[in-house]
């Protein structure tokens, strides 16, 4: 099924760019800055028959920049059953606000909650803190470096037990890069490396990558890949759980 899902993706997303319109493609002029800008994404798949599944995946992002301070919202949500037993469930919202210090630098503050059951994890709140580089500004490539820490409190699910304290401080690296193919069409890659400071033996790392074709100049197809690594993960019922947790998505998202 996960097979005949990516098939699928692919060849919409494919299909979208072929559809996008020429005008889309050809925009060279420089993209007016926009103090505000908000995305949502939503999809939803089902199958019945010989196999019984559903999953559903929503998101959004919200940015407002204003002299000098950057706000932004994000949130992900995905779920999944399959012959009525849930195997996704997976929520990750965070809030941050970043005052840039000087033109390619600038200092954040940010808290977090995500949920991943099937991994142990119930609740985890994360507040971090850091700075921002911009090692790349240019039209088309936009790549930034993120060095900082962040103090987690985490519950995990009923039965499950973790060598590593619930509690705990951790430093932080991150990257964000983002190259626009055109105006409405980009690729963006983020990632985090985040070492557990009570627990040189601990971390986690998490990577996105997500890939979006214009149908229309608010609409697109966003195909979206998501790792969630803990090298130390909880143990339920006597077994470790898996180490790596992901999630492929696509849905239409809407810009403004």
């Amino acid at each position: 099924m996960r097979t005949h899902l990516l098939a699928t993706a692919v060849a919409t997303a494919f299909a979208a760019g072929a559809l996008a319109p020429a005008a889309l493609r050809a925009q060279d002029a420089e993209p007016k800055k926009k103090n505000l800008e908000v995305s949502g994404t939503a999809g939803f798949t089902q199958t019945s028959g010989n196999a019984n599944a559903t999953t559903t995946n929503f998101g959004n992002k919200v940015k407002y920049t204003a002299r000098g301070w950057i706000l932004a919202e994000d949130l992900a949500f995905f779920y999944g059953e399959a012959e009525n037993k849930v195997n996704a469930n997976f929520w990750n919202g965070g809030l941050r606000a970043e005052r840039r210090i000087m033109e390619r630098i600038g200092l954040f503050v940010a808290g977090r909650f995500d949920r991943n059951v099937l991994q142990g994890i119930a609740s985890r709140f994360e507040e971090g803190f850091g700075v921002d580089v911009k090692a790349i500004v240019a039209k088309r490539d936009q790549l930034s470096f993120q060095v900082g820490g962040s103090l987690f409190q985490q519950n995990l699910t009923p039965g499950s037990t973790a060598t590593a304290k619930r509690n705990f401080p951790a430093a932080r690296l991150g990257l964000d890069y983002k190259h626009n193919f055109t105006e409405l069409a980009y690729f963006q890659q983020t990632g985090e490396y985040l070492p557990n400071l009570s627990d040189s033996d601990a971390y986690l790392m998490n990577s996105e990558s997500s890939l979006v074709a214009p149908l229309s100049r608010r609409l697109g197809l966003k195909l979206s890949y998501v790792v969630r690594y803990n090298n130390s993960p909880p143990i339920r019922e006597e077994m470790r759980l898996k180490t790596t947790d992901t999630f492929f998505s696509s849905g239409i998202t809407v810009s403004f």
